[in-house]
């Protein structure tokens, strides 16, 4: 009898073939699909801020996102982070790799950049509507951190997103991997850790609607979060499962 899942092994084997994958892909396709990606995080952030005022909701709401990228496609750079899976079984090389996840992660800023001017032209961020405040209230919370915190709440949350696509990988089967992803990304949003493609939603729309937030700042929390996103998610996990399953 065949399972219907992969075991951490065969999920290990499973995602360095993958690295090659991704990082042959043409660049049209790979701006393409993580263009895609940051469309559909964000779509989930939205979410998100709908629904603010119940911790456990809005953290329920926000992995649609991850969901849609794994069951329609797309190329998210919290989960290409474990692309080292490939670099370290020498089956992509560095400059490939950096090269890809370089390109995914412009990728995602311009989808979420997109759906930031959708939502904001749409009429839906008027000037003290609630969700003007509620996104306000978010960036300035984000802006506020030290560099320190947001590195480690970026590693914290990219050691749970890059899980909740490992698990997805793992099953054969659509309600397989809609729960792999939705149980990580729900804990890491509950959690309130930093996650630098949700960042590029939630940071440029709150100095839309509020002019004190300014492209410093922004910057100020995407790079450590982008730093701390890259620890947990493409060097910890696959550097430790690498040394378990493959070595």
């Amino acid at each position: 009898m065949s399972n219907n899942y992969l075991t951490p092994k065969e999920t290990a084997d499973y995602i360095s073939d993958l690295s090659c994958a991704k990082a042959s892909m043409s660049v049209k396709k790979r701006f393409l699909l993580s263009f895609m990606a940051g469309l559909f995080i964000s779509l989930g952030s939205q979410g998100f801020l709908t629904i603010y005022s119940d911790p456990f909701l809005r953290a329920a709401v926000f992995p649609v996102g991850l969901m849609l990228i794994i069951l329609v496609g797309g190329e998210l750079f919290t989960g290409n982070c474990l692309m080292t899976f490939g670099c370290l079984n020498k089956k992509i090389n560095l400059k490939n790799f950096i090269s890809s996840i370089s390109q995914v992660w412009f990728g995602n800023l311009i989808g979420s950049l997109f759906v930031v001017l959708l939502v904001y032209f749409s009429g839906m961020y008027k000037p003290d509507s609630t969700l003007a405040n509620t996104v306000a209230t978010v960036a300035n919370a984000k802006v506020s951190l030290s560099f320190t915190q947001i590195l480690l709440k970026g590693i914290l949350c990219n050691i749970l997103v890059a899980l909740g696509v490992w698990f997805a990988y793992t099953a054969k089967d659509t309600i397989g991997r809609l729960f792999g992803c939705w149980f990580p990304v729900m804990l890491f949003v509950l959690c309130g850790y930093e996650h630098c493609v949700a960042n590029m939603f939630f940071l440029p729309l709150g100095a839309l609607v509020d002019n004190s937030i300014t492209i410093t700042k922004i910057l100020s929390n995407i790079i450590p979060a982008t730093i701390g996103n890259f620890i947990g998610g493409g060097l910890l996990l696959p550097v430790f499962y690498f040394y378990s399953y493959r070595k």
